[in-house]
């Protein structure tokens, strides 16, 4: 038996909750211990993993720690450091979603390149301390983006932004968007946006898919950026229309 810790800043728990949730299936499967410690400026995660399961879990571990770094991480650098305006709430969340999504999986691996070097993970320490290069290329990103968006410019330019993306497809029934495997996908709980609107939308652009098909109908303003962004990438299943 041996214990993996993860641990993040108080004010960043949920986190370590999107962490947990994303291994649970995981933990109970195997029976894995497991608990959440909410400390007064920390939360931590402590599993206790049985032997001939250490490699194979704390890959998956750093997989979803890596999915906070290039997301929750990225999303409050490029919230705090683009200013936007012609766009309103909505809008501006989109376009930092799809920003997070352009080089989502890049900056993924090197999160997870850096996260290997250690056997105890304080994510926020880790980021702050030994991820300088990853800051550095976000505040260049930040550079690049205009101040000021006219009607049109926002689904050219997140249209632009995914264009290449190609293969992978997502299905999409009732509120829930699903891999090729049906696994149900949540990275948007890594944004801490104050809305939850446009949540399919913007779980599909986090899935970093090429393709999306409509198993169900959804509320509009979701189907009409969807149908915006990704044009003859829609398809639709029998089930939509019954």
């Amino acid at each position: 038996m041996s214990e993996l810790k993860i641990t993040e800043s108080g004010a960043k728990s949920k986190n370590i909750l999107y962490i947990y949730s994303s291994l649970n299936e995981f933990i109970n499967c195997l029976n894995f211990k497991a608990d959440i410690l909410n400390g007064k400026n920390r939360c931590e995660l402590i599993i206790d993993v049985p032997c001939g399961y250490q490699d194979a879990f704390l890959v998956e571990a750093i997989d979803k720690m890596a999915d906070v770094i290039a997301i929750n991480y990225k999303y409050t650098y490029f919230k705090r450091n683009i200013k936007l305006k012609g766009l309103n709430k909505d809008e501006e969340e989109l376009l930092l979603t799809a920003l997070i999504s352009a080089d989502l999986e890049e900056d993924k691996r090197y999160s997870i390149k850096r996260l290997k070097l250690f056997k105890e993970f304080s994510i926020d320490g880790i980021f702050n301390f030994r991820m300088k290069p990853l800051k550095e290329k976000w505040s260049e990103i930040c550079g690049y983006i205009p101040s000021r968006f006219e009607k049109g410019q926002l689904k050219d330019f997140i249209t632009y932004l995914i264009k290449d993306k190609c293969g992978k497809r997502v299905y999409v029934e009732n509120l829930t968007v699903y891999d090729k495997k049906y696994v149900p996908l949540k990275r948007r709980e890594l944004l801490n946006s104050d809305s939850d609107n446009l949540s399919i939308i913007k779980e599909i652009l986090l899935s970093c898919a090429g393709e999306v098909e409509l198993a169900t109908k959804i509320d509009d303003n979701n189907e009409k950026y969807i149908k915006e962004f990704y044009g003859g990438k829609v398809y639709f299943s029998e089930s939509y229309f019954a």
